[in-house]
């Protein structure tokens, strides 16, 4: 079976939640915690109190086995 393509950078915390079948609070939470390696969690500033979420596809994939093709129904 070839590798699956991979044509989005990012996985939305809420498609990832749905695909977890948690809400989208436990995955900012995960991710947060540092407790999942499938994405991270940062500020965009040093003084910012405020998450931003990333979550990688591929690794997502790899733990998970769900395939992200991109749109917020998957």
């Amino acid at each position: 079976m070839s590798e699956p393509i991979f044509e989005c950078a990012n996985i939305p915390v809420a498609v990832a939640a749905k695909a977890l079948k948690v809400d989208a609070q436990t995955v900012r939470l995960l991710l947060q915690s540092k407790v999942v390696n499938w994405g991270c969690a940062y500020h965009r500033t040093p003084k910012s109190r405020q998450y931003s979420y990333l979550i990688y596809p591929k690794k997502f994939y790899e733990e998970t086995g769900f395939l992200y093709k991109g749109g917020t129904s998957e």
